[in-house]
């Protein structure tokens, strides 16, 4: 039996949240709300949840303070957030879940979804919440740390140390230098739009390039890279790539 625990200052949000929840997600058996996060701590041990619906900004203590405040964190993270480009991306790159505020029915079904249907391994999430600590106090993006997690455990990389990502079907492979690969569980298209803003340039539906390793564009219309490797470059992206090289 799924309990959630929503944690949000302005009652307003967890009416309507709750009220969607009980609606759209059977899945979820019982609703636990509380507005202030000072008393969030208490609730928790009180309620056992197994998933925390938590608000990022809130009087007294925000939700990254409260996180750090809490010895156990025997439960599964969903943020919510009204549009905060950094807070968000800090987020993303640490491998969390989250839903922008006002929050749309089909995004919470699909979150929870994603929720029900990941591994309970309450380890990684430790690591991963010091990972978003990291790059909340990160002076730049350009110092945000991506979060990888796989069966033997959390990778964590620079976006400048990357080569290349490409496609294996719904995965992503991650080529580093001397030869490390990483294949993680996600689409090339979550990762272009993270990676973007971070040097990075989509050649072709499969791959995705850190523009400091390219080294040329060949006759036969590839990328080679500083490792020799050759990526392909679409026709219809060339004039893109081309021109992001200059």
């Amino acid at each position: 039996m799924l309990k959630v625990l929503l944690i949000d200052d302005e009652e307003r949000a967890t009416d309507a949240l709750r009220l969607m929840i009980e609606k759209m997600v059977p899945e979820i058996k019982q609703v636990f709300v509380c507005n202030d996060s000072r008393r969030a701590a208490e609730m928790i041990h009180a309620c056992q949840p197994g998933l925390i619906f938590l608000d990022i900004q809130m009087p007294h203590l925000d939700g990254f303070q409260l996180l750090e405040k809490l010895p156990n964190k025997n439960f599964k993270i969903i943020f919510t957030t009204a549009y905060n480009e950094y807070a968000i991306q800090a987020i993303r790159f640490s491998a969390f879940d989250y839903l922008l505020k006002p929050i749309d029915s089909e995004e919470l079904q699909s979150s929870v979804h994603r929720f029900l249907e990941t591994q309970e391994d309450y380890r990684q999430q430790f690591d991963l919440l010091k990972n978003i600590m990291h790059n909340i106090q990160a002076p730049s993006p350009e110092e945000f740390r991506l979060a990888l997690p796989t069966k033997e455990g959390v990778h964590f990389l620079m976006p400048h140390e990357i080569i290349r990502c490409e496609a294996v079907g719904n995965y992503t492979k991650f080529f580093m230098e001397k030869g490390r690969t990483y294949l993680i569980s996600k689409t090339l298209g979550e990762y272009d739009t993270l990676l973007s803003p971070h040097n990075f340039i989509r050649t072709h539906k499969s791959h995705l390039v850190n523009k400091k390793f390219i080294s040329f564009i060949d006759h036969d219309g590839f990328a080679v890279l500083k490792d020799n490797s050759r990526v392909e470059v679409s026709r219809r992206r060339k004039d893109e790539v081309m021109t992001a090289l200059k």
